[in-house]
């Protein structure tokens, strides 16, 4: 079978160099004083497994990286909401990666799952701008899913996409897990 990371022949779902190759990423602290707690930094196989997932839509890759991702929970999580990809990329995609690890972290731990914000229908693209190139993406409120819930998400990089999804919920968010955390936003940008 190959190797779920590089593709190259192996017995297991991920290689010996793949398996070797995940960093765990810090805590973070975002504007307005948010956690968010990225099981891997965004490099190496961590990095191909999000971009599968997200790219390909291979939903294998989610059911690695939500163990990982469910020991970054907050001890107080009531529940997950999911923050939804705008819907053109779903639909090009086939797959929406947040609402794919939240429903396996779902599982994992027995929390709802709760889809508590809407997507708009397209959006700033993020992947490869820097800081300064990044605009706020627009949600809508579907519901409120009262305290103690947990933002999920596959990337944290600025953290801006957490901040703006913290905003549209409300007040309850106890903070946000995500697969990785991107290195080059880790430096001077609130790392704790």
């Amino acid at each position: 079978m190959p190797c779920l990371c590089c593709r190259l022949p192996t017995r297991e779902v991920l290689c010996t160099p793949c398996r070797g190759g995940f960093r765990p990423a810090p805590d973070r602290l975002l504007p307005g004083g948010l956690g968010a707690h990225p099981a891997f930094v965004h490099e190496g196989p961590a990095r191909r497994l999000v971009h599968r997932l997200k790219y390909e839509g291979l939903v294998e890759a989610a059911m690695l990286l939500a163990g990982p991702m469910a020991h970054r929970l907050p001890v107080a999580t009531v529940a997950l909401v999911p923050i939804p990809r705008v819907r053109w990329r779903r639909v090009r995609y086939g797959i929406d990666p947040a609402a794919t690890l939240a429903a396996f972290l779902g599982r994992l731990t027995g929390l709802p799952v709760v889809d508590a914000l809407t997507p708009s229908w397209t959006g700033p693209v993020h992947a490869g701008r820097g800081r300064g190139r990044r605009h706020p993406p627009r949600f809508g409120r579907r519901l409120d899913p009262g305290p103690g819930v947990v933002l999920v998400d596959d990337v944290v990089t600025t953290g801006i996409t957490i901040v703006e999804a913290a905003k549209t919920v409300g007040g309850g968010v106890a903070g946000a897990v995500t697969a990785t955390g991107a290195v080059t936003s880790l430096i001077g940008d609130g790392a704790v």
